[in-house]
């Protein structure tokens, strides 16, 4: 076999692909999906701190503790919130925020706990945590999820031709005008 058949054989550059994000959930390749999770990281922790805002230096104590949870908040809210077809109204939002708020707290909790390690009984210390991260997490993530405005995205470009106001001047091929 000839060294020319042979580098008809081996697969090139072009046959070699990536992935790339087709393995993604199709929510997670948008970007407003992306710009609600950075909401839900700025500004969870500040809403969630905000009982102690009298203490200054409480507030990077909230975006250490806080961060980890309103990532986890926000990437179910917005895998939700930007699911295709979906236009929820404010009750939706605020209850979608609430579990997942909920669960963000759960999950968190749980592991900073194990992180820690405890030596007066873990199982305690736990939910002590998971109830102080819900008690703050819970409240921030109703909060954001209330301030996302409803997704038009979809409707938007079936509607907008409806909605414009054709007039007789557009329809109609331009005269040039009489010397009457």
């Amino acid at each position: 076999m000839s060294t020319l058949a042979l580098a008809r054989r081996v697969p090139g550059p072009s046959a070699l692909r990536s992935p790339g994000l087709g393995g993604l959930p199709a929510a997670w390749r948008l970007s407003a999906m992306w710009r609600t999770v950075i909401r839900f990281v700025l500004l969870g922790p500040l809403i969630g701190g905000a009982p102690y805002v009298l203490l200054l230096f409480t507030i990077p104590f909230a975006y250490f503790i806080g961060a980890l949870p309103a990532f986890i908040a926000g990437v179910l809210f917005g895998t939700w919130y930007h699911g295709p077809g979906r236009t929820p109204g404010w009750r939706w939002r605020a209850a979608m925020g609430a579990l997942c708020g909920g669960a963000a707290a759960v999950l968190a909790g749980l592991a900073f706990t194990a992180l820690a390690g405890s030596g007066a009984g873990p199982g305690r210390q736990a939910w002590f945590m998971v109830a102080v991260m819900a008690l703050h997490g819970v409240p921030a993530a109703v909060v954001l999820a209330l301030m996302q405005r409803p997704s038009t995205a979809g409707r938007a470009a079936g509607t907008a031709a409806a909605r414009r106001i054709v007039r007789s001047t557009e329809t109609t091929p331009r005269t040039p005008p009489t010397g009457r």
